[in-house]
């Protein structure tokens, strides 16, 4: 393999990883930003950085260590037992398929906001169906274009978030961001977690490096990995310091788009179309992530596995779960939580079990498992003793 083709591979391997991850919470960011202090959000940001890149590098590694075509479903039944295959079939349509309403929710948002610019109101009802229609329709004709669809809508929102920062940066003055809101602290961990979490797509540049007819091997999936997974988190803070240096820190919203509409409306439009493409793509993944899932580890027969996918969410949005903040707030502390811990229980496992060796080995010592194991058990606790106390 020459070298440009492994870069090129690379390069196409993170971008499945950073557009997936780059979704609809970037939007949410400078409201959590600004509802809890910017030392409670970077501190945050650092640290969840650091337990999303490992937890995508061992859910790589354990894919790449066992034979056949597997998804977090069928790697917990392998390693953990039928007790864990339970569990992440629970986790798994709680997580994706919450995932899918939490996009479909603000897409509906960003959609209603559009028809305001545009003279032609409609209700956030009507803006979530047509969120919805697209948003099937895409994943069931657009398959084959959705990794060229995640690269071209990560390549839109780095230069938006550098044209973003550039604005807004010389605005800020950073004495006035150094607080601490103590009745928040918590509220960036659940947001971030979501925020920065992308193993759906894991399996999918498993299945990149599949095609290109590379042996596991032959699958270096350590940069692209590590970049996937580091890249999105710069730009997340580029985002919230270029929103809070043009908005202020009064008046910010969850998406941000009507705000940016009142201060600049060609900025705040093109915001809301921008965010439009990336909830939309980011979707069209999620959904085919869930339907192979549903497909190679669950059994299901073919018409089955797409029929979740498609009207799990759109189900629960009647049945009246559309509280953005605490959708994505709960899935990324609570559900995500507790799949993280079982990546690594589950990694441990495949380096003792696999039947795959490898060139590679991701070493953590068992101190520092346990401590990161401890560390989620609280967080999801906390998440959803908070959640069910509301």
């Amino acid at each position: 393999m020459s070298l440009f083709t492994k870069i090129k591979n690379q390069f196409s391997a993170s971008m499945i990883l950073a557009g997936t991850i780059l979704g609809a919470a970037i939007f949410s960011l400078p409201y959590v930003f600004v509802q809890s202090g910017l030392p409670v959000f970077v501190f945050y940001l650092i640290f969840i950085t650091i337990i999303s890149t490992c937890t995508h590098l061992v859910y790589g590694e354990s894919l790449l260590r066992t034979k056949g075509e597997h998804r977090f479903v069928g790697l917990a039944e392998i390693y953990l037992g039928p007790w864990a295959k339970k569990l992440v079939t629970v986790t798994t349509f709680i997580s994706i398929g919450g995932t899918l309403l939490a996009y479909l929710i603000l897409g509906g948002q960003f959609i209603q906001n559009f028809s305001q610019t545009i003279n032609y109101p409609i209700d956030l009802t009507k803006a979530v169906l047509i969120f919805w229609f697209l948003g099937s329709l895409g994943v069931l004709l657009g398959i084959k274009l959705i990794g060229l669809g995640e690269s071209i809508a990560l390549i839109l929102i780095i230069i938006f978030v550098v044209f973003f920062f550039v604005l807004g940066i010389p605005n800020i003055n950073f004495a006035d961001l150094n607080y601490v809101n103590y009745s928040q602290k918590f509220l960036p961990y659940g947001v971030l977690l979501f925020a920065l979490s992308g193993g759906s797509a894991v399996p999918e540049i498993y299945n990149y490096f599949s095609r290109k007819k590379l042996t596991p091997q032959e699958v270096n999936f350590k940069k692209p990995l590590v970049w996937g997974s580091i890249i999105p988190a710069i730009i997340y803070l580029m985002f919230v310091l270029g929103v809070v240096g043009i908005l202020g820190l009064n008046n910010i919203s969850f998406d941000v788009v009507p705000q940016l509409i009142e201060k600049n409306y060609i900025l705040g439009v093109a915001t809301n179309l921008l965010g439009i493409f990336l909830i939309i793509t980011s979707y069209f993944i999620l959904a085919l992530s869930f339907k192979n899932t549903l497909k190679f580890d669950l059994h299901f027969k073919n018409g089955l596995a797409w029929f979740f996918p498609l009207f799990l969410p759109i189900s629960f949005y009647f049945l009246g779960v559309n509280n953005f903040i605490t959708i994505i707030g709960f899935l990324g502390a609570a559900i995500l939580g507790i799949e993280s811990l079982l990546n690594f229980l589950i990694h441990k496992k495949a380096q003792e079990k696999g039947d795959q060796t490898l060139p590679f080995s991701i070493k953590i010592s068992n101190p520092i498992r346990i401590l990161i194991v401890i560390f989620l058990v609280f967080g999801a606790v906390l998440e959803i003793v908070k959640t069910f106390s509301i």
